[in-house]
C-alpha cells in the first residue's frame, strides 16, 4: 500500500510540474504552516471572487450605467486567477508533503471543475 501511495504522489508531482522528490518530503512545521497559509489565501480569494461575481458585478455595474455584458471579460479573468490560485496551492501542498494534501485535492478538483464550467459558459456568452 505504501508503494501505491508513493506512486500516486509521484504521478501528482509530475502533473503539478514538481521535481521527482517533491511528494515524499517530510513536512516541517514552517512548511506546513506555509501550505496552510496558501490554502487560506486561496479560499479568501475564492470567497472574494464569489462575492464579486454573484453579488457586486451583476447589481453594481448596471446601477452605474455599465451593461451587464461588460462583466464577462472581468469574470473570465477572475476565474483564470482562481484556477491558478488553486493550482499553485496544490503545488505547495505536494512540495512540502502536507499530510492532508489528498483531501484538499478532492476539494480542489471540485472547485476546478466548477470554474472550468463557468469559464466555458462565459466564453460561449461572449461568442453569442
Amino acid at each position: 500500500m505504501n508503494s501505491e501511495a508513493s506512486r500516486a504522489d509521484s504521478v501528482m508531482s509530475r502533473l503539478l510540474f514538481l521535481p521527482a522528490a517533491g511528494g515524499g518530503a517530510q513536512t516541517t512545521a514552517d512548511a506546513a504552516r506555509g501550505a496552510e497559509n496558501a490554502l487560506t489565501a486561496s479560499l479568501l480569494f475564492s470567497g472574494a471572487r464569489c462575492l464579486l461575481q454573484y453579488v457586486l458585478l451583476p447589481f453594481l455595474l448596471p446601477i452605474v450605467g455599465i451593461a451587464a455584458d461588460a462583466t464577462v471579460p472581468i469574470l473570465l479573468l477572475i476565474n483564470l486567477i482562481a484556477m491558478a490560485s488553486i493550482f499553485f496551492s496544490l503545488r505547495r501542498f505536494w512540495a512540502v508533503g502536507y499530510a492532508h494534501r489528498w483531501r484538499y485535492l478532492v476539494v480542489a478538483a471540485a472547485a476546478l471543475t466548477l470554474l472550468i464550467a463557468f469559464t466555458i459558459y462565459d466564453i460561449l456568452k461572449l461568442q453569442a
